[in-house]
């Protein structure tokens, strides 16, 4: 995977990303509508609980969202949570922008597939977000935050229930805004 710093204007003008991203937008009102009032999608945690409950009912399992891939429904979705995350960092002030990216790369022992194939359940074929000299590692595929919905342990064998709000930017995990100076003392407050 193309994972050097510096390569991500090359990544946000990927010809396909922007074309995605022009159709997303050009659709977004009417499979918003699709799925009820439009005021309803304001790209907030709540939205995304609402998002959340319509993709378990539609899609009984991974497998089920994978052979989706391709749909209007999970395109539409798969854009939705990307810009909630990148509003909900944005909102906070204290992170530099995320913007969309593509790397068409393959992992490393991977064949290529096309954008959003529909025969891999990866997402690494899948636009991700993250900031504009981010590395691969430190970006967010919304589709992969999609697909978390799914898992029932995490790499260390615990139960989880993933919720797609929890990729939404939370201020309480800033260093800011920790009860700790900058040199690590209490300061006293809080």
């Amino acid at each position: 995977m193309g994972d050097q710093a510096g390569e991500g204007p090359v990544r946000q003008l990927h010809p396909e990303l922007v074309e995605w991203l022009s159709g997303r937008e050009a659709a977004f009102e009417s499979w918003a509508t699709a799925l009820g009032r439009l005021e309803r999608w304001d790209f907030s945690a709540e939205s995304l609980d609402d998002l959340e409950e319509v993709v378990r009912r539609r899609f009984p399992s991974l497998g089920d969202v994978g052979a989706a891939k391709g749909e209007e429904f999970v395109q539409g979705a798969t854009w939705y949570v990307g810009e909630a995350i990148r509003r909900s960092f944005a909102a906070c002030g204290t992170h530099d922008p995320l913007v969309w990216m593509y790397d068409p790369e393959p992992f490393a022992g991977h064949a290529p597939s096309a954008f959003f194939a529909p025969r891999t359940h990866a997402v690494s074929n899948t636009p991700f977000v993250g900031t504009r000299d981010s590395v691969d590692g430190e970006w967010v595929y919304p589709l992969g935050v999609i697909n978390e919905l799914y898992s029932t342990e995490d790499e260390l064998g615990e139960p989880v229930e993933p919720h797609l709000r929890g990729a939404l930017h939370d201020p309480y995990d800033d260093d800011e805004f920790d009860d700790e100076g900058e040199d690590g003392e209490d300061d006293g407050e809080g």
